[in-house]
């Protein structure tokens, strides 16, 4: 059995060109929702009518492409498709994807699904614009990437950036009540909008040690092992720091060593000046479109 798997768009030909090569038994329609120019789920209507006519029997899925320029979306359908068919006893190599239709987007979607999940993939080609050809489908040689293995530490630390919220700190000299002198005073402001940055302490706070042979928490990053000489140490800081080493070394976050803040100008009285953009040295982590990508497939291929 192939699971056949295709996104469509203004054009149809594609598939039903692609279904000339051999029989189907099942097939996915990705289209995206109706527009005042386009009635997308018209054109999934219209295009099962040739299928079910050349193949009886034959069973037809549709599904809603939310947005057919966000690349996500269309591979977030994609890969869903795919663990279903998996747990169904489907391997990899009896699903083929059609990249040929939707926007420029959802092709770029359809080519990065099949080298992640090593499945089949085809271009197909015009037949208007290509005369007497023995074949119009161009299989593509993707070899399989796979999605990257990962530990479950690397797994936890991934998924705490993908969640993470952006930190702005905000800075106020003020004075001292026992030594009467300025000092500053900073406090965190969080912003929900932008999600996928979190910084380091953020992360050691966060992110839990656990007992190896049980899996409980026994304890966080952020607390502090102390030595016999007095030294202190951050439990497990160490390790952390190679496994986001090997995080940013994949591609999927990025360091930064300053983090934006604001830093607040008192004129006196209680009155303040404009606030004054800043930076301050503290390591934060980005999450990169391919982090994202592996961020969800991981929580996906676990559902």
């Amino acid at each position: 059995m192939v699971v056949h798997i295709a996104v469509i768009g203004t054009e149809t030909a594609h598939v039903t060109e692609w279904l000339r090569s051999g029989s189907v038994e099942k097939i996915y329609l990705l289209h995206s929702r109706k527009t005042p120019e386009v009635d997308f789920p018209k054109k999934a209507r219209e295009l099962e009518k040739p299928i079910k006519k050349q193949y009886p029997g034959v069973d037809i899925i549709k599904r809603v492409i939310e947005n057919a320029f966000n690349l996500d979306d269309t591979q977030d359908a994609i890969s869903e498709i795919i663990y279903n068919e998996r747990e169904k006893g489907v391997e990899n190599q009896e699903i083929a994807i059609n990249i040929t239709g939707g926007t420029a987007i959802q092709s770029a979607a359809a080519v990065l699904s099949a080298f992640k999940h090593g499945t089949k993939a085809d271009y197909i080609l015009n037949r208007r614009m290509n005369k007497n050809l023995d074949s119009y489908i161009v299989p593509l040689p993707i070899p399989s990437i796979g999605i990257v293995k990962s530990n479950k530490t690397q797994q936890e630390v991934l998924q705490l950036i993908f969640e993470g919220r952006f930190v702005r700190y905000k800075q106020e000299k003020v004075i001292d009540n026992i030594t009467k002198k300025l000092k500053t005073v900073t406090d965190p402001m969080y912003d929900d909008k932008a999600t996928g940055k979190i910084t380091n302490i953020q992360l050691l706070k966060l992110l839990p040690i656990r007992n190896k042979k049980t899996g409980n928490i026994i304890g966080y990053h952020n607390e502090i092992k102390k030595f016999g000489d007095g030294r202190e140490h951050k439990k497990g800081a160490a390790k952390i720091g190679a496994v986001v080493q090997n995080l940013i070394d994949k591609g999927y976050i990025i360091r930064h060593k300053e983090i934006p803040a604001i830093e607040k100008i008192p004129l006196g009285g209680g009155r303040y000046g404009p606030d004054k953009k800043i930076t301050v040295s503290q390591v934060m982590y980005e999450i990169t479109s391919a982090g994202r990508r592996q961020a969800k497939d991981t929580m996906m291929s676990k559902e």
